[in-house]
């Protein structure tokens, strides 16, 4: 584990203006130094015109330190999703960082395994594959535990380098987006593992929605609308339920409008002041 932890620290590298820091994550304990071979990470989506990523083999944190204020000892992992096909990086992932870091916390946003795409065509492919949820349920479920096991490695490897990198390592929360919602709830429902607090907005839960509760489950703060493009509203108010029934602290938002996806999106709606709300009951629950 030292190994790991001493390669994985010489590994990190620096662009000065963000105060960013990337590191590579361990695989089954083992360090892949092929990271960046197959990914393609300056696609940019037809609809956001924002940055994306896909094909990503070796998983990875871009970590974001406070910038303008004081660390208030808190740090954040940052999932974004994409139906396990591809990250929203930016709008679910470096926007969202970046905002948590000017508010005195550390961010850090998880690149994890994802399905392999034609690299001419990842969003045809995705499309494609999105015309029917059961086929694209069925392509994603390979992945699913990979991807996991991805946002478990980048928590141990919070903890572990906590100190170093500025934060408590007993103050460690995971805020996640849709297929990034499935890593952030596996994190919250493994006691291993164990958050400060876990956010899964609009989440796709169905491959945790089984996972008995924990005893002392850590505080979950769920965040999806109505409309839901995919109805995830429902496994998230019944994600709630069960959290409520383990005896864990939970705070459910279901927004009327807003559809899904709606992480940095600015529609003129209630749904837009999400992460307010999420700061709110940080600040509330001292996080």
């Amino acid at each position: 584990m030292k190994k790991i932890k001493s390669i994985a620290l010489l590994l990190m590298m620096y662009s000065g203006l963000s105060a960013q820091q990337n590191v590579i994550l361990p695989i089954n304990g083992k360090i892949n130094k092929d990271i960046g071979k197959e990914e393609k990470t300056s696609t940019m989506d037809p609809k956001s015109d924002s940055c994306t990523v896909y094909n990503v083999t070796v998983p990875s944190l871009a970590i974001y330190k406070p910038e303008g204020v004081a660390s208030n000892g808190t740090a954040v992992l940052v999932v974004p999703g994409g139906a396990f096909h591809i990250l929203a990086y930016d709008d679910e992932g470096v926007k969202i960082a970046k905002s948590l870091a000017s508010k005195g916390y550390t961010a850090a946003v998880l690149k994890y395994r994802l399905v392999k795409l034609d690299n001419k065509d990842p969003f045809g492919k995705l499309m494609e594959n999105a015309k029917n949820f059961d086929v694209l349920e069925s392509i994603m479920a390979p992945v699913v535990p990979l991807a996991i096991a991805d946002g478990k490695e980048a928590m141990k490897y919070l903890k572990s380098n906590a100190t170093a990198l500025g934060f408590n390592k007993d103050r460690i929360g995971v805020v996640g987006f849709s297929a990034g919602g499935t890593i952030a709830a596996a994190i919250a429902l493994d006691k291993d593992v164990r958050p400060l607090f876990s956010a899964p907005i609009y989440p796709y839960l169905a491959p945790v929605m089984k996972t008995p509760i924990p005893a002392d489950p850590s505080p979950i703060f769920i965040a999806v609308t109505q409309d839901d493009d995919f109805g995830f509203d429902i496994n998230s108010a019944k994600f709630y339920e069960n959290w409520k029934v383990g005896k864990g602290l939970a705070e459910l938002h279901i927004y009327t409008k807003g559809h899904h996806g709606f992480a940095s999106k600015t529609q003129g709606l209630p749904v837009d002041h999400w992460e307010d709300r999420m700061i709110d009951w940080l600040t509330s629950m001292g996080f």
